[in-house]
């Protein structure tokens, strides 16, 4: 009556969890970001929306936050090279704690440094699912400090066609 394919299927790839590394100064702005939310809805009644297995409140997620970064110091002991996971739900934590902010009037500072470290955790995020997408192989790397150094090119060099550069940009 019914006939089973008789091949079976590949095994399928369990899937990465999204997760970017932070070190412990974003660590210390995350957590004033969810404690200056969390004060504002203690004002304003409101419970927070963190939901993990149960509801957690603010302190539960700032402790879980800090496990990790005393487990990231086992494995690095220099704390300025420390880095720690956020998962890409985890995120969602500074987002909802800057509707809190933007609904309840926050203070002057911590709203712009919460938008400031959501945009740089979502850039973090990018990075990794694309990094993720080209099979985990990294196409530009996150710890560099700044952008790349431009090389200075001094007039009267000589290019490799024989042209000589005449200082201009461009040229």
């Amino acid at each position: 009556m019914f006939r089973r394919n008789k091949t079976t299927p590949p095994p399928s790839k369990p899937e990465q969890p999204e997760a970017i590394a932070i070190n412990l100064d974003e660590l210390a702005a995350l957590e004033k970001a969810l404690l200056e939310a969390d004060r504002l809805r203690r004002h304003w009644m409101e419970s927070p929306p963190y939901y993990g297995v149960e509801l957690l409140t603010v302190h539960d997620v700032i402790a879980m936050l800090y496990q990790r970064a005393g487990a990231a110091s086992v494995v690095q002991p220099d704390p300025q090279r420390a880095r720690l996971p956020l998962y890409r739900h985890e995120i969602k934590w500074l987002a909802d704690a800057i509707r809190a902010m933007e609904r309840h009037w926050a203070r002057d500072g911590h709203l712009s440094d919460a938008r400031l470290l959501h945009n740089r955790f979502n850039a973090l995020l990018g990075q990794t699912r694309a990094i993720i997408h080209m099979g985990g192989v990294p196409v530009f790397t996150s710890e560099s400090p700044q952008a790349p150094e431009t090389r200075v090119i001094p007039a009267g060099a000589r290019a490799l066609n024989g042209s000589v550069y005449d200082g201009e940009v461009g040229a």
